[in-house]
């Protein structure tokens, strides 16, 4: 994997704490409120926060997406902070997105023979649609290359590993919410059947009367 310096503010380092960031949580200072998950990022303060947060309405902000249980945000949005040039981008919804941090790859996935006309991330080899393009993710292209935005002067080092390593854990996680939301339902449909057939046997059986047929005398001697 490749790894490089990332240069970053004396005050705030928000580009590497978007990128190491965990949204679509409950937001912890509006747990009681609805529609409480933390899908939006302030770049002046370095932090998610919800539409709840009015603290930072003022703020520079960007929202997060899903797409594919990954974070993306869209090209518009991010383009006025970071350059986006060079990162393969997707359609979500008619409006072009990049994904954050580089995809997870399946370890046991077997190459395939047939001959694809795309090119391969510059820092963690997945495959690109699109041969213009150099890499996958925001956070690939920070760790291959050297960024320096205008106002900022240190220095840290980040390494692509760190950011796919956290890809693999939230792809774990949303699949085994996944499961569990599953495994809830059968277990109620398994339970309104027993209860279905167990009502049914308990029920008391309807007792039927028979008419008889009319008598017959004997004619008399």
């Amino acid at each position: 994997m490749v790894g490089s310096r990332l240069y970053i503010k004396n005050k705030t380092d928000w580009l590497n704490s978007l990128l190491q960031s965990k949204f679509f949580g409950p937001c912890s200072d509006h747990q009681e409120l609805s529609k409480n998950e933390t899908n939006l990022f302030c770049i002046d303060c370095s932090l998610e926060f919800c539409r709840h947060c009015e603290a930072h309405s003022q703020h520079r902000s960007l929202r997060i997406f899903k797409y594919v249980y990954q974070d993306v945000v869209r090209v518009q949005d991010m383009q006025k902070h970071h350059d986006c040039s060079k990162i393969q981008t997707y359609k979500i919804n008619g409006e072009k997105a990049v994904h954050l941090n580089p995809r997870p790859q399946v370890k046991d996935a077997k190459p395939s023979t047939k001959s694809k006309p795309g090119a391969a991330c510059e820092a963690c080899g997945r495959y690109l649609q699109d041969p213009p393009n150099r890499f996958c993710s925001i956070g690939c292209k920070v760790s291959a290359v050297d960024v320096k935005p205008k106002d900022q002067c240190d220095k840290m080092e980040l390494h692509i590993q760190e950011l796919l390593d956290l890809s693999v854990k939230d792809n774990q996680n949303s699949e085994v919410s996944t499961e569990e939301k599953h495994s809830t339902l059968s277990s109620t449909d398994v339970s309104e059947e027993t209860k279905t057939l167990v009502s049914t046997s308990l029920r008391p059986r309807t007792r039927v009367n028979k008419r008889k047929g009319i008598p017959h005398r004997a004619p008399r001697s």
